[in-house]
């Protein structure tokens, strides 16, 4: 073999491994590329729906000062729509029943510096703009099981910290309902017997993890609470962590807000179509 021969081999090895060096280094760059666009864009896109709602909320909390249930006399206003239920406006209404793409409620956890707007679904464009609201469960405030899911590492995040939320955090929900005050309680004191089906190894003080297919904490245990979902751990969708709080204000009576429908009507109201745990944010 030549020495002319061997040099250009030499040559030919080295031009291709520089060629893959600088195509491992440019899949890097694309692999930290979409990472950002995952960790930062998908945030902007959430600040600035989150921005927009903030604006379009502000009449909800305008109407709402107090943390008891609103009167039926102060819903009636001047343009009553008189097809709607119990005779309240059409801006309540929408304020009450909001449509896709509008938020259900403002949700505050001073303890981990959360002040999102909670849309009325757990769908995927829902959660990309917020926290959503199980369908199926009670609003917050009514009495029952409402839940809400929201990510933890995507879209803002607004759910990154839950797993620092202990027994005795408060948290306050703003809707068109009211103003309720809810209290995170322990696994113990949510779940009662139940919580011995779970791993003691995934129960914290004021936390639990579970599989995505234990759709029961989510249910309904005869009491007004407030049950928050998030995919565990942060980056995967493997587990779910809940967080319970109790209505430690007053709930909201049905009748109250709307007067004149029988109780099947107002359950048609408050609850749809049960949500699925599995379809929670991660």
């Amino acid at each position: 073999m030549s020495a002319r021969g061997s040099g250009r081999r030499r040559r030919l090895a080295a031009r291709t491994a520089t060629r893959l060096g600088v195509l491992c280094a440019l899949g890097a760059l694309g692999v930290l590329a979409f990472a950002a666009w995952e960790l930062w864009g998908t945030g902007r896109k959430e600040a600035a729906v989150q921005q927009e709602l903030r604006t379009a909320f502000e009449f909800v909390e305008g109407s709402t000062t107090t943390s008891s249930a609103p009167s039926a006399a102060d819903d009636v206003v001047a343009d009553v729509e008189p097809d709607l239920p119990g005779g309240i406006s059409a801006e309540l209404a929408r304020a009450r029943f909001p449509e896709d793409g509008d938020a259900l409620a403002r949700l505050e956890i001073p303890a981990i510096e959360l002040d999102k707007f909670v849309m009325r679904d757990v769908d995927r464009e829902s959660l990309q703009v917020g926290p959503g609201h199980y369908r199926g469960t009670p609003r917050p405030g009514f009495s029952g099981n409402s839940a809400i899911a929201g990510h933890r590492s995507t879209y803002g995040a607004p759910f990154k910290r839950v797993d620092e939320l202990a027994p005795g955090d408060a948290i306050t929900v703003h809707s068109a309902d009211g103003i309720f005050s809810f209290k995170v309680v322990s696994p113990a004191a949510a779940f009662g017997d139940r919580l011995d089906t779970i791993d003691p190894d995934k129960v914290a003080a004021g936390s639990v993890i579970v599989d995505p297919s234990d759709t029961w904490v989510v249910s309904d245990f005869g009491d007004a609470r407030l049950t928050l979902t998030a995919c565990h751990p942060e980056f995967t969708s493997r587990k779910r962590i809940v967080v319970v709080a109790e209505l430690v204000s007053e709930a909201v009576p049905l009748a109250a807000v709307f007067g004149g429908l029988d109780a099947d009507e107002l359950n048609e109201l408050v609850t749809e179509d049960l949500g699925v745990l599995e379809n929670s944010a991660s």
